[in-house]
């Protein structure tokens, strides 16, 4: 049996080189990419904590219904008024937040589809209301009424639960990335 020589076993040419070079940066933008959508909705939840902190558990904001005020909706009634109004708040103000993050700085160097910043946000603001609004929400309301959990264990559970729904509209509808043809055939 010949050993082949560590120098040639460890040869590469230029070309070989420069793939491996373009797949390791291939694999690490695409890490990148999540990481920055992870700190972008990081940004989000404290956002989300803390105008939950100021309207829901401080007197700052007086003039919204005392804790466990019922309230009858529509089509439902719910226990307590102050933590659906915050919570609504809370959701909105983070999705405007993350809004702005992904668009300025996750998937801004992303070759996106074209589409105008208010479409995006439109269609932003419809899967948001989803996940936020009926996701986030939802969890963090039935722990919090339904269970007795803490907020600040009903609000991690919460965000948990909308974070892979988030990722998956994100990157693939919402910022797609522009299909490149295979040109060499």
């Amino acid at each position: 049996m010949e050993l082949i020589p560590r120098h040639e076993a460890l040869a590469t040419t230029g070309t070989e080189r420069a793939t491996l070079w373009q797949s390791l940066r291939a694999r690490l933008r695409d890490h990148l990419t999540l990481l920055k959508f992870a700190a972008t909705g990081a940004s989000g939840y404290v956002v989300y904590q803390l105008v939950f902190l100021l309207w829901y558990d401080s007197p700052l904001v007086w003039f919204l219904p005392d804790k466990g005020a019922d309230v009858n909706l529509l089509v439902f009634s719910h226990g307590d008024a102050r933590l659906l109004i915050t919570t609504m708040v809370a959701a909105e103000l983070s999705i405007v937040g993350v809004f702005a993050g992904h668009h300025l700085w996750t998937f801004r160097d992303r070759a996106s589809v074209r589409r105008s910043i208010w479409l995006r946000f439109a269609q932003f603001n419809a899967k948001a209301a989803v996940s936020s609004l009926f996701i986030l929400n939802g969890v963090v309301n039935a722990l919090i009424l339904g269970l007795g959990v803490l907020s600040f264990v009903a609000i991690p559970l919460g965000v948990a639960t909308a974070f892979l729904w988030n990722w998956l509209w994100d990157s693939r509808l919402i910022w797609r990335s522009v299909e490149r043809r295979n040109e060499g055939g």
